[in-house]
């Protein structure tokens, strides 16, 4: 069995938030096919299975990832090692919200914690330019999103409300194409940005 497929089935059985099969084919795609993407964020690492499998698309990609929990953070960066990626994929153990850097980035993946989303999106809208794609994992959660009757836990409708609060804010927010993918993974959004508008332009250049 190939080291990749190991720590897939291990996340699965040990129930580590990893994207769905069909999710990680969707991501996957899209680096395929737009050869531009270079630079990659992602909030939230786990165990390292997609930054590994985002690295290995083409052989001058980077990925920063970010993770809070040490355990995991610990288990990402062996598993990066061992398929030594770790020139071109730099884990950091830190809230994604706290993280710094000057760096441009070509996509930003993020699948961490759900009720954060617009708050990482904010927080890195300085580290892109227009053509910078962000990818939202887990918008449809479990259906629950759209079908709230699906649980009864408190703790999960609220998080859920806050999901939908985000993906119809994203769905409406001007500076980004996004194309919402409801049956895709647990609900994929891509949002692009768009070209700045001739006011912002002049604002730059002042």
């Amino acid at each position: 069995m190939d080291d990749l497929q190991k720590i897939h089935d291990a996340a699965r059985e040990d129930h580590v938030p990893i994207m769905k099969d069909d999710g990680m084919a969707f991501l996957l795609a899209y680096l395929k096919e737009h050869e531009n993407i270079r630079d990659i964020l992602e909030c939230g690492t786990a165990v390292g299975y997609s930054a590994i499998n985002m690295a290995e698309v083409r052989w001058d990609m980077t990925v920063d990832t970010l993770e809070i929990d040490p355990e995991m953070y610990e288990t990402a960066c062996r598993n990066v090692k061992e398929r030594g990626l770790q020139d071109r994929v730099n884990c950091y153990l830190c809230d994604a919200a706290e993280f710094q850097t000057d760096k441009i980035y070509d996509l930003i993946f993020i699948d961490a914690a759900k009720s954060q989303y617009r708050r990482y999106m904010e927080h890195f809208f300085r580290n892109t330019m227009p053509g910078t794609v962000f990818i939202f994992d887990n918008l449809n959660f479990h259906g629950i999103v759209d079908d709230p009757q699906l649980s009864d836990n408190r703790g999960t409708l609220q998080m859920t409300r806050k999901i939908r609060n985000f993906r119809e804010h994203l769905l409406n927010d001007s500076r980004f194409e996004t194309v919402y993918y409801p049956d895709t993974g647990d609900g994929v959004a891509v949002a692009k940005r768009k070209k700045s508008s001739s006011f912002e332009e002049q604002s730059g250049k002042q």
